[in-house]
């Protein structure tokens, strides 16, 4: 019924000339708003600190390497010494320069578990951080650690604003200073983030005086901002598309998305230890139908959480559409249906729930459509969308995720799948489920430790056979994504975007408004 009102209104919608955004400042949409606009607590969602702050190294729109306040680097052939020769033309916000002592700083608080990071996983294996001169450091790990160079595109913090000081409250994380393209004017909490060019920008002029985030969680609501000129750039919903590609004031970019769906079984709930249970699931869903009917030609089946990396397996694993083989397996498990056409074992019927954020219409309508396809097999999977915050992901029954990175496949498995990163036992992990298989450790373990690319494939060879024989999650689909902008910005390139679609404001710097 939403998403028809959208509809609705989306047709009737009519351009708003006192709307349109100033000629020196381009708009923004963006889903998530941080709580602290710092590189230390990143969650991955945040376009606000890429745009603020710069790391050593950055991607370009293939995803290759490239420096940034590093110029260049040079690794020991066992794969643990790092030596940095940085820029020497960098200046922070303040106006204070850069050097080598800020990346020591950042180094060290990335690396501190006190700080309660989320980053602190991929800091772990530094042993050592020597600065050479103002602007050349060396950094020794403990173990090789091949992804090492795309963890270091993390924002570098200042420390002549942060040494001694809490990282956790400071006010720092509300009016944040950087090295990067824009600088921070305001936050408006709640309705937008307002920035203003960086004119001493390292790596180039900014094309555009002022940039605005403006923070809107449901595409089809970005989508109604877009056409009332209210918004220059944005990620609508799939169903909304055509609307733009059909309408001459508009270009749209059809970006790849490393951005997966997934129901999460939480491994608490003692319906889903049986492996036997999981499984019957992942042969139930019809996950063709989905593609066709909710994401109208912008995205694609789902199997494994690595579908669009290097280190994919050339198997395709996954799971068949198959009702036969579903039912065979809860039987096995002795599950049996009763009167009512419900699932029952031991007297109780099989019936859990599954959560949404109500402010995201595609993963409300998945649970919805979850439900209806389990419903057909007997069993009672109810869908609940509750606010964004409303609930803790890690004690309900079962979770909408959105995970994937289009960066080295280590960071958004190892945090993900491995029991390290157990959210009961690690605040900076992301294993809400609690999943727990000591192959997938040991695979995830190997592929990040070893260098060789060729061994590397195989350890996330076996470690997608591993989660595909032990399933963590039914994997639905990999999302595609329009990113609409206004016909008078410039400047736009497309990549590979990451989860929720972040990574499209990767080169803001170079977009101008004609």
């Amino acid at each position: 019924m939403l998403r028809k009102i959208f509809l609705v209104l989306f047709s009737i919608f009519v351009l708003n000339s006192q709307a349109l955004t100033p000629k020196d400042t381009i708009v923004v949409a963006v889903e998530n708003e941080p709580k602290r606009i710092n590189p230390i607590f990143s969650e991955d969602h945040d376009a606000a600190i890429a745009l603020i702050f710069s790391g050593l190294t950055r991607f370009d729109e293939k995803m290759n390497i490239k420096p940034d306040l590093a110029k260049s680097w040079k690794i020991s052939k066992d794969g643990l010494v790092y030596e940095f020769d940085l820029r020497e033309d960098v200046l922070w916000h303040d106006g204070e320069k850069f050097s080598a002592k800020d990346v020591k700083f950042s180094l060290e608080a990335f690396k501190n578990k006190k700080l309660n990071t989320p980053v602190w996983v991929n800091f772990e294996m530094i042993e050592d951080i020597k600065i050479i001169n103002d602007y050349k450091i060396k950094i020794t790990l403990k173990e090789p650690f091949p992804a090492f160079l795309d963890v270091l595109s993390l924002g570098v913090l200042p420390k002549h604003l942060l040494e001694n000081k809490d990282l956790n409250k400071d006010i720092f994380n509300q009016k944040p200073i950087g090295t990067g393209p824009f600088k921070f004017k305001e936050w408006k909490k709640g309705q937008y983030l307002s920035l203003e060019a960086n004119e001493n920008y390292h790596l180039g002029k900014v094309g555009s005086k002022k940039l605005i985030l403006k923070f809107i969680s449901d595409p089809s609501i970005a989508a109604l901002e877009l056409k009332n000129s209210s918004v220059d750039v944005a990620v609508v919903d799939a169903t909304l598309a055509k609307n733009f590609e059909n309408d001459a004031n508009f270009n749209v970019l059809k970006m790849k998305g490393a951005d997966y769906r997934a129901l999460m079984f939480n491994f608490e709930n003692e319906l889903f230890k049986d492996k036997k249970v999981r499984l019957a699931l992942n042969y139930a869903v019809n996950k063709a139908v989905l593609i066709d009917s909710l994401l109208h030609g912008y995205g694609f089946v789902a199997n494994q959480p690595l579908q669009l990396s290097w280190a994919s397996p050339k198997e395709n694993f996954g799971y068949a559409y198959d009702m036969k083989k579903a039912q065979s397996l809860l039987e096995e498990a002795g599950w049996a249906k009763n009167q009512k056409g419900i699932l029952e074992k031991d007297g109780k019927e099989f019936e859990f729930e599954m959560y949404a954020m109500s402010d995201d219409p595609l993963r409300v309508a998945l649970v919805n459509f979850l439900q209806s396809e389990l419903r057909k097999i007997g069993i009672k999977a109810r869908a609940m969308a509750k606010p964004r915050g409303s609930f803790d992901y890690s004690k309900v029954d079962s979770f909408l995720v959105g995970w994937g990175s289009p960066y080295d496949p280590d960071l958004h498995t190892f945090r993900v799948f491995s029991s390290i990163g157990d959210t009961k036992n690690n605040a900076g992990g992301w294993n809400y489920g609690h999943y727990e298989n000591a192959k997938v450790d040991k695979t995830l373990l190997n592929a990040r430790s070893v260098l060789d690319i060729d061994k590397r494939k195989k350890h996330y060879e076996e470690f997608i056979k591993a989660l595909n024989e032990d399933p963590a999650y039914i994997f639905l689909v990999y999302l595609e994504f329009p990113v609409v902008a206004a016909k008078n910005i410039q400047g736009l390139k497309a990549t590979t975007l990451g989860h929720h679609g972040v990574g499209f404001t990767f080169n803001a710097y170079e977009w101008s408004k004609n």
